[in-house]
């Protein structure tokens, strides 16, 4: 079965979410490989995961605990 970028990315993620510059940095190469559908279904995955909350428009903050 193969495994897209999106889910491969929400799996990086989910992995490296205790480091704070790991996740900017797979997030980044996240955002530079997926679709623009799947960035904004990856942004909603991490706000229904608690990786980051929005804080306006693009500008958001990770919540690192």
């Amino acid at each position: 079965m193969k495994t897209s970028y999106l889910d491969y990315y929400k799996m990086i993620l989910q992995k490296v979410s205790f480091d704070y510059q790991l996740l900017k940095k797979e997030l980044t190469k996240a955002n530079q490989i997926l679709t623009k559908d799947e960035k904004s279904k990856l942004r909603k995955w991490m706000l229904q995961n608690g990786l980051f909350t929005e804080v306006s428009g693009d500008e958001h903050r990770f919540n690192m605990s």
